[in-house]
């Protein structure tokens, strides 16, 4: 994984400096709690990966999931975005991930007459459903469950509990439902909340049924909070309040191949939920802060020209591949012609690097990262220190990174509505 930065001139070594010196004590005691599997505090997302017991946990998921064709993934923001943005990059399609992450009757028509249009009782296990919520009480994924189950169960009997899995935390009602059903029921960690729970069963479990290397992601996400990389992230956090602190207020994702734009909706997440808060851990009014943004090259010719005209107060994340398996041939005659001496990939190699030079031209901040090679494990490394940078961040802003008291507003006026 290649990083690369263009800063502002304020951002200098004494910046850098007095930021790490902020951070000192909250490294320390990050790496304590990742050395001694604290399963007490909440960074604890950072270690739950190396836990033997989930990794046997896992090995016999595949075999008993072993031969489907179809995961149903229900769950909303975390529950289902750190998987999306992984199965995004790495699918080969070997097996069809299907999501319910909102209320839409539209959607789930659609999809439970397609896994009824499978033929005879025991194409039920080309099946896998996979319901996660972790309060247990979260609508959309309630009420997507069960209709969806209700739905296949007439058509599949109650052989489809069998090809069932619920996860959550332990002890809710959610999980005894599951039990009483006959579903299996995988407890992720309390501590943990949903934006962080990539690294823990609510992503590895369904990682592991769609077939892809989660021994290697495992690893990635391990190495993330490790001494060769937690510098880097300690910097990239001092590099990021800073310009919160300097009134940019749009972090924009920039998905260089369509394929990560499923990885920016979960960064878009990890940030927005953890740095958007009303108070700081005094009760001081939080007045500045990122609105996070997600664009793909096709932009260049709307956002790219915002940003490029001048537009303040920006900051870009740019995220591609270094990726030559697959590529393919200009023709050298016709409409493309004047490009016939390259293949697609040198092309969009020249437009990253020309929208480099742009922001360059322009003074307009950015960081850049290119995927190389191995990308279960690149993906692991990425969002373990994206992950980790943000309770950084959140540390240097005196924020608490892990509640998130507004957006349960909804849910109670919601709830209300209904007159539950």
């Amino acid at each position: 994984m290649y990083l690369s930065y263009f800063d502002i001139d304020s951002v200098t070594p004494a910046t850098q400096k007095r930021g790490l010196k902020k951070l000192e004590k909250y490294r320390e005691e990050v790496k304590d709690i990742v050395d001694n599997n604290d399963s007490t505090r909440a960074e604890y997302s950072l270690a739950h990966a190396r836990n033997p017991e989930l990794h046997d946990r896992l090995d016999t998921l595949k075999k008993k999931f072993k031969g489907i064709e179809h995961l149903v993934l229900v769950g909303i923001g975390g529950s289902n975005l750190g998987t999306e943005a992984v199965h995004s990059v790495l699918d080969a399609g070997k097996v069809k991930l299907h999501t319910l992450d909102t209320v839409s009757p539209h959607e789930i028509q659609l999809l439970v007459k397609e896994l009824k249009s499978l033929k005879g009782l025991r194409q039920v296990r080309k099946i896998a459903i996979c319901v996660i919520s972790k309060s247990g009480n979260t609508a959309e994924t309630l009420v997507g469950a069960s209709i969806l189950l209700n739905a296949l169960e007439e058509k599949f009997k109650k052989n489809i509990y069998k090809q069932t899995i619920f996860i959550g935390d332990p002890d809710t009602e959610f999980m005894k439902t599951g039990k009483r059903l006959g579903v299996e029921t995988i407890s992720m960690p309390p501590i943990v909340g949903g934006r962080y729970s990539v690294a823990t069963e609510v992503g590895l479990v369904p990682l592991a049924l769609l077939g892809h290397d989660t021994d290697s992601y495992i690893s990635g996400i391990l190495d993330g909070s490790g001494e060769e990389f937690e510098s880097v992230v300690a910097e990239n956090a001092v590099r990021l309040q800073h310009y919160i602190a300097k009134n940019f207020r749009s972090y924009n994702f920039f998905a260089f191949e369509k394929r990560l734009y499923k990885l920016g909706a979960w960064y878009r997440q990890l940030t927005a939920e953890s740095l958007g808060k009303k108070e700081d851990k005094t009760g001081k009014p939080v007045t500045k802060g990122f609105l996070p943004t997600i664009s793909t090259p096709v932009e260049l010719h709307s956002v790219g020209q915002l940003y490029l005209s001048g537009f303040d107060g920006i900051y870009t994340d740019f995220v591609t591949f270094d990726d030559d398996s697959v590529n393919c041939k200009i023709p050298n005659k016709g409409i493309s012609k004047l490009y016939g001496k390259h293949d697609a990939q040198e092309v969009a190699t020249a437009i990253y690097g020309g929208v480099m030079a742009a922001y360059q031209d322009e003074s307009l901040p950015y960081r850049s990262t290119i995927f190389e090679d191995d990308l279960a494990y690149s993906l692991g490394l990425f969002m373990s220190m994206r992950m980790l940078e943000t309770m950084y961040i959140a540390e240097l802003m005196n924020l608490n990174a892990f509640d998130q008291p507004n957006v349960e507003s909804y849910k109670i006026k919601t709830r209300k509505i209904l007159g539950l």
